[in-house]
């Protein structure tokens, strides 16, 4: 008998007890189930936050703030002549209150050349009004938190409304300034060091350079390109020491990533009870089936089977449940994932991402054929019993 034929036989003899076979086969569909639904669940994550990212924030920029006090107009200097870099943004952070007849927001005015931002920051724009002029000190633009408060007991600004603002000076005093709203920004959920964009005022680098003069809060780094970005970073660690802290929009990507992997280690290691499970529940199905069964095979053996042909057609029926309940688990997976996916996207903490599943073919192909093997392996020893039954005691046996 051909080898197709053998497997056409296991399949039939598998469904002859129909309901065994479908719990079996729903044990094993729970692993790759579980596994695929989360893990296309948590990679589409990922990859939304890491496009979000991307969009919003050069992949060439590099983030240096001092630990303690100020950088200096010579380190700026100094960070622009750094090989593999384009150019350097520096920046001042200025603590305020504004006062409002609804009460006072304490906020961090971000003071620098918004358009040199934006090469850095492309994901900053202007959503209503004008950006401030870059010789002005009294016009101002504000985030998008301050326009559309997150509490309707939080006061609110707009274009066009000018706000009396306590500005904090080096020295530790105060100074009163009114200040015009030129435009509004819009949504930007990146932070810049400590400071929130959306809750921040954005200002000409005049009025930093007018308080604070050389001592700048920090600087924002462009190399020429993403491969040599970590040569930067190494370079301004080597000049900087311990003094500054150094951040890239790299960094924050190979750090999702690392996450990413980490989790997935740690579901494979928690979805192995699920493997254990299908592997116990393959054998004790066939180990009964084989019970079940020892006058057939006495049967087939003394009709001229060889033992070969018997332990492939048990190896067949553990391997057919284990393609069954694999495919199954797979790409039902997937499909789920989209449901599961929704779920975390209802949730406050993802609501600014906007993401697929993702499950890749070779990780669905790895999926399944593990799910196989293990079910075949789980045949392997009954199979073995099976073909090592003697044909005479066989047809004597009453089950």
């Amino acid at each position: 008998m051909k080898s197709i034929d053998i497997v056409k036989l296991a399949y039939r003899a598998l469904f002859e007890r129909k309901t065994r076979a479908i719990l079996t086969i729903l044990g094993i569909v729970v692993g790759p189930l579980i596994i695929t639904t989360i893990t296309a669940s948590v990679q589409g994550l990922s990859q939304s936050a890491i496009n979000l990212i991307l969009r919003d924030v050069s992949p060439e920029a590099i983030f240096v703030t001092p630990l303690n006090g100020y950088l200096s107009s010579y380190t700026i200097t100094q960070l622009s002549h750094l090989d593999g870099v384009v150019y350097v943004v520096p920046f001042y952070t200025i603590p305020v209150t504004i006062y409002t007849s609804k009460g006072e927001i304490s906020t961090t005015i971000l003071s620098v050349n918004i358009y040199d931002l934006q090469k850095v920051l492309p994901g900053i724009s202007i959503s209503s009004g004008t950006a401030p002029s870059a010789q002005s000190y009294n016009q101002v633009a504000i985030g998008y938190d301050l326009q559309n408060p997150p509490s309707p007991n939080q006061p609110s600004l707009h274009v066009g409304q000018e706000i009396s603002v306590s500005v904090v000076l080096p020295n530790g005093g105060q100074k009163t300034e009114t200040l015009l709203v030129t435009g509004g920004l819009s949504d930007f959920d990146i932070n810049l060091g400590t400071i929130s964009i959306n809750k921040a005022l954005i200002m000409s680098y005049s009025i930093g350079e007018e308080i604070y003069g050389t001592k700048y809060s920090g600087a924002i780094v462009l190399a020429s390109s993403l491969q040599d970005v970590s040569k930067v970073v190494s370079e301004i660690h080597q000049y900087l020491g311990s003094y500054v802290s150094v951040n890239s929009a790299q960094d924050v990507v190979s750090f999702i990533n690392q996450q990413v992997v980490s989790f997935n280690l740690l579901l494979l290691i928690v979805s192995s009870a699920s493997f254990i499970v299908a592997f116990i529940s393959v054998l004790t199905t066939m180990i009964t089936s084989v019970v079940e069964r020892t006058r057939e095979i006495g049967l087939l053996m003394s009709l001229g089977f060889e033992r070969r042909q018997v332990m492939l057609m048990f190896l067949s029926e553990a391997t057919i449940m284990g393609i069954i309940g694999g495919g199954i688990g797979t790409i039902g997976g997937y499909f789920s994932s989209y449901g599961f996916l929704d779920f975390l996207l209802s949730s406050p903490l993802f609501e600014s991402l906007h993401a697929e599943p993702i499950f890749t073919i070779t990780q669905a192909v790895t999926l399944f054929l593990f799910i196989v093997l293990i079910s075949t392996f789980a045949g392997l020893i009954p199979a073995y019993r099976a073909s090592k039954i003697e044909p005479a005691k066989a047809l004597r046996y009453e089950v």
